[in-house]
């Protein structure tokens, strides 16, 4: 458990594994007006593919008022290793909680984003990237209740499916009566690189108070030809065209990771998710 007072600097959570399973189970509070930067680091570990390794993490936040924390997720798996992440977030009046998910590279994965305004008046703000290939499957499944009025949601999932992989969507948004003037917005984006890859993409808008903005869309793409053939028309290759689009439509959500999540990428100890 950890509880925050004021501003602090940036914090780094670095949760390997061993053979077989390792769970965690995480306290954080956020005082009145306190301001964190949290950078949660599931390491890919290199392993052969008949070694088996699990993470089962749960982090539950509570946010005071005016508390602001930006959480960053980066997991990038390798070999037969699966990931099952749970994110309870409460947030009182007036805070705001901003999370960005980067995962790649694990067998089964599972993000369960959970986020409850308790009175309403918050921001929250959730952009999350997952990234698929050979039979791979990764499902994120998240759920935004407002408990009062004039709550803000920008959320934005973004899938990347290769080979014969499975992604996974289900966004889940409650409106109870009292949580007039909410202002929510949903947008599930995904592309796919093979005929044989997967997309499952379904939003849940359960929607009583009848003074609301709420907006939700789903989209599943392919690299357009159109673009790839630009790109060739002026001497790009085949191959660099195509992971230029793809770094394009991955840093969207690369760019809002926290500063401190760079020097992981660039050392080679996570994989670069903007690279195919």
């Amino acid at each position: 458990a950890l509880r925050v007072c004021g501003k602090v600097p940036a914090l780094e959570l670095v949760q390997a594994t061993g053979v077989g399973l390792t769970a965690t189970r995480v306290l954080l509070l956020l005082e009145s007006s306190a301001e964190l930067e949290l950078l949660q680091v599931f390491p890919a570990e290199g392993s052969p593919s008949d070694v088996q390794r699990a993470h089962s993490h749960v982090l539950e936040v509570q946010l005071g008022q005016d508390a602001r924390l930006r959480h960053g997720v980066l997991a990038s798996g390798s070999g037969n290793a699966s990931l099952m992440v749970h994110l309870a977030i409460e947030q009182e009046p007036s805070s705001h909680y901003g999370l960005t998910s980067v995962c790649r590279g694990w067998r089964f994965g599972r993000l369960e984003p959970r986020v409850l305004q308790l009175e309403g008046q918050a921001t929250t703000g959730i952009h999350g990237l997952s990234m698929t290939t050979a039979d791979e499957q990764f499902a994120t499944h998240s759920s935004m209740r407002f408990g009062g009025p004039e709550g803000e949601l920008d959320q934005l999932q973004k899938a990347v499916a290769a080979d014969h992989s499975h992604s996974i969507f289900n966004g889940a948004i409650q409106v109870p009566r009292s949580a007039q003037r909410t202002d929510a917005s949903q947008l599930s984006r995904s592309l796919l690189l093979s005929r044989r890859a997967r997309v499952d993409a379904k939003p849940e808008l359960e929607i009583v108070a009848d003074d609301v903005k709420c907006a939700h869309g789903a989209t599943v793409s392919q690299l357009q030809q159109e673009q790839l053939f630009y790109l060739r028309s002026r001497g790009v290759a085949a191959d660099e065209a195509a992971a230029l689009l793809l770094k394009g439509f991955c840093g969207e959500v690369v760019d809002r990771l926290p500063a401190v999540a760079n020097s992981w990428m660039t050392s080679g100890a996570i994989a670069d998710p903007s690279r195919p």
